[in-house]
């Protein structure tokens, strides 16, 4: 089994090199590290925290387009695509075909923001003159929280079409970064008993905004949870499609 989603997870992140997926996204946010650098060339001083806050929001706006752009060459539908997906799909373990998927754009995405985030650092120590660390755990929860999310589009493409998976993934974000607005209208057991089937994308802002190692352990812990629960339920229902 383990064999299995190695192999699928490689086809993917070697599906996603030979269409230099990894470069055509450094090139889109070459221009962006290049207006930050202007800009501290004009306000000296002022770069730091503006570029890692614009950075965050490039991070999950990278994070978005990588995984939608994989997911809709890779997950979408195993009939429709040649092989080897036709022949992984009949193996024994459709859940193992399911994760190698998830894990090869999750490697794919996790790489490109873990050089987005070095280049940017990179920016700041030739502006600032130090080095900041700080870009590094945003793409590490920029990555821990769109890979959950990434995990949840899995489940929604072994029974939705691409349009419809893409319009149930918008309000289901919408409510993953809305857990204190629905407690508030909601009686607390009945609020809990609804999040716990959505991924909560709060446990990853409460984690960025806090210098605390546990709480970022947290975060990634339950993403990786999650994660596997919501693959598991792919898997089954998978399992009962005729592919």
């Amino acid at each position: 089994m383990l064999n299995q989603i190695f192999e699928i997870a490689k086809i993917v992140f070697t599906a996603s090199y030979r269409k230099n997926l990894i470069l055509a996204s450094l090139l889109t946010i070459f221009p962006l590290l290049l207006a930050a650098w202007f800009f501290e060339l004009e306000n000296p001083g002022f770069q730091s925290g503006f570029v890692l806050d614009a950075g965050g929001g490039i991070m999950a706006l990278l994070s978005i387009i990588i995984m939608g752009v994989l997911s809709f060459d890779h997950l979408f539908w195993p009939t429709e695509q040649p092989t080897p997906w036709f022949y992984f799909s009949r193996l024994n373990s459709r859940i193992a075909f399911l994760v190698g998927k998830f894990l090869g754009i999750s490697i794919v995405s996790g790489i490109i923001l873990a050089i987005f985030s070095f280049l940017l650092s990179l920016l700041i120590y030739f502006t600032s003159g130090s080095f900041v660390f700080l870009s590094f755990k945003i793409a590490f929860m920029v990555w821990s929280e769109y890979s959950l999310l990434l995990s949840v589009f899995v489940l929604l493409s072994t029974f939705c079409s691409k349009l419809m998976s893409v319009g149930m993934m918008i309000p289901l974000v919408f409510i993953s970064h809305s857990a204190n607005y629905i407690h508030s209208f909601m009686p607390f057991w009945l609020s809990e008993i609804i999040l716990a089937f959505f991924p909560n994308s709060e446990i990853f802002t409460i984690a960025l905004n806090t210098n605390e190692i546990a709480n970022l352990l947290i975060a990634f812990l339950y993403s990786i949870f999650m994660s596997i629960f919501y693959l598991t339920i792919a898997g089954l229902v998978l399992k009962r499609r005729d592919l």
